[in-house]
């Protein structure tokens, strides 16, 4: 990409219209990924949430999470998200190749996102936010196969944007299945960011002292919150 077609966007002020609801890639995205879309909307908002309160960018933040699985678009049903039966497409296929398909979506997307001009900041969030972290759900399936086999074979995070994306991403998609499950654990931000740290997904990412801890406290806050209990209103009426 030309150095002109990367502040395409930037240069007339339009980055807003990536984030209307009438922009083609952004129909075309919720027509093909309802459920991943879905995702990605509340990605975008715990996002854009966490940002302003570190005085960052958060209309960029906004934009980035609201595309960063713009990739799923090339096989939307292989994705839990996308499916609206019971029938799961991984289940005839070995695990190896679910992993294949599974994370080629961070390629797919930043080919997507290229062919449309997007900035190359936006891109560089994007392509970072699953870093080379394991799909642990098909390596279970293949516990004798070596961890590293099934990493995603991306760039770790470089700049705490990146860092921000890749903890709320897997924060939400966590929630949700714990919540499906009855299962949610107040505790899931810090175990959840102590295992990213773990893996060395954040070595590379510069942060303020003190950054850390409020990212915790203010996601801890705002999933409370977001994904907070709702009365049981057959009972309150009685």
């Amino acid at each position: 990409m030309v150095e002109g077609q990367m502040n395409l966007w930037l240069k007339d002020g339009d980055l807003n219209v990536l984030l209307e609801s009438t922009f083609p890639l952004l129909q075309k995205f919720k027509n093909l990924c309802p459920g991943t879309f879905k995702h990605c909307q509340s990605v975008a908002s715990i996002c854009e949430f966490v940002s302003s309160i570190l005085d960052l960018d958060s209309f960029l933040m906004r934009i980035a999470a609201t595309y960063h699985d713009i990739g799923k678009m090339f096989n939307p049903t292989m994705f839990c998200e996308n499916q609206l039966t019971n029938e799961n497409p991984h289940s005839s296929i070995d695990p190896y190749s679910s992993y294949q398909i599974i994370t080629r979506h961070v390629s797919d997307g930043v080919t997507i996102l290229l062919n449309e001009n997007f900035p190359r900041q936006l891109m560089e969030i994007i392509s970072q936010h699953h870093g080379n972290t394991v799909v642990k759900y098909f390596h279970n399936k293949a516990p004798d196969e070596p961890v590293d086999k099934f990493r995603y074979k991306f760039t770790t995070p470089k700049s705490i944007e990146a860092a921000i994306l890749m903890i709320c991403d897997h924060l939400e998609a966590r929630s949700r299945s714990l919540l499906q499950n009855s299962k949610f654990d107040s505790n899931i931000v810090n175990t959840t960011i102590d295992e990213i740290l773990e893996d060395g997904q954040l070595d590379d990412v510069t942060m303020k002292f003190g950054d850390l801890k409020k990212i915790k406290s203010v996601l801890s806050k705002e999933l409370e919150e977001f994904y907070q209990k709702r009365p049981d209103y057959d009972v309150t009426k009685k």
